[in-house]
């Protein structure tokens, strides 16, 4: 009897412990956190033995929409270019130089025409380019406008030193009245290498000590103040527009009512010297 008395009291002690011990707020989070840390322990223990599981070692993923170098239509990409160089002034210091001789506009004023003339050998010949001078009068160096290849480096009778560079696009460059030169046929230029230094010739006495400069886009002469700082492009876009432009009067002297044209106002002993003159100058500025 006593030990079955012994054994009610020590279980009565037990439940009264085990109730006192779940009155205590720290006990039920502690045994919830063990629990959990034993499902977790059972779920990375399973994952371990089944090695299916996990990806292999050095699986590339591949996303179907990634082109690479590639653009979307499937074609490799192309870099983008910079912008087109920009034609610039053949000289090195801009604010040394004065301008003294313009480009001949046809649809210039009078008096803008009349300052685009070259009076040579008793005859007055369109000035196809610009000329620069020193606003001091004296020598300059003169630079490249434009990067491209020397296709003409030679001393000229009428034009004194020249030289031509050939560029993208058609488009060439002249630099006349060159008192030397510095660059060889072939060399490679970049915009801004000296050519020479100006000087004087006998086609444009008058100019003194300058450089005569022309920009063209297949043998089409070009006004370069329509391009300075403009994209190297823009010069086929002005000697397109300046060929419509001179076609214009032509057409329109066609057309007059009494049916003449100028060739036939022109009497033979009025422009057989000049004719002739013009033809001999025909890549005279």
């Amino acid at each position: 009897m006593r030990e079955e008395e012994n054994n009610r009291s020590s279980k009565s002690e037990e439940k009264l412990n085990v109730k006192s011990l779940l009155r205590k707020r720290w006990v039920l989070p502690a045994v919830y956190l063990v629990a959990a840390a034993g499902v977790l322990s059972a779920v990375f223990v399973m994952q371990g033995g089944d090695e299916s599981a996990a990806p292999e070692d050095s699986v590339e993923v591949t996303d179907p929409n990634y082109t690479g170098d590639m653009n979307p239509y499937g074609e490799d990409a192309v870099a983008v270019t910079a912008s087109s160089e920009v034609v610039k002034m053949p000289v090195v210091d801009e604010e040394e130089v004065t301008v003294v001789g313009y480009f001949y506009d046809v649809n210039g004023s009078p008096e803008e025409q009349q300052e685009a003339l070259v009076y040579y050998n008793n005859t007055y010949f369109p000035n196809k380019g610009m000329d620069f001078a020193h606003v001091d009068g004296e020598s300059f160096e003169v630079a490249a406008a434009l990067s491209g290849t020397v296709v003409r480096a030679e001393k000229d009778s009428l034009l004194g030193y020249v030289v031509e560079i050939s560029h993208e696009d058609g488009v060439v460059t002249h630099y006349h009245s060159l008192e030397n030169v510095e660059v060889e046929e072939g060399a490679t230029l970049e915009q801004g290498e000296i050519l020479g230094r100006a000087g004087r010739n006998s086609y444009n006495a008058d100019a003194g000590i300058h450089v005569h400069f022309e920009i063209r886009y297949d043998g089409v002469a070009v006004n370069p103040n329509d391009v300075f700082q403009q994209p190297i492009d823009s010069v086929r876009d002005v000697a397109d527009e300046q060929e419509k432009e001179e076609e214009k009067p032509a057409e329109e002297e066609d057309g007059k009512e009494d049916g003449t044209t100028d060739e036939e106002e022109v009497t033979p002993e009025e422009n057989n010297d000049e004719g002739e003159d013009e033809e001999e100058q025909s890549e005279i500025g």
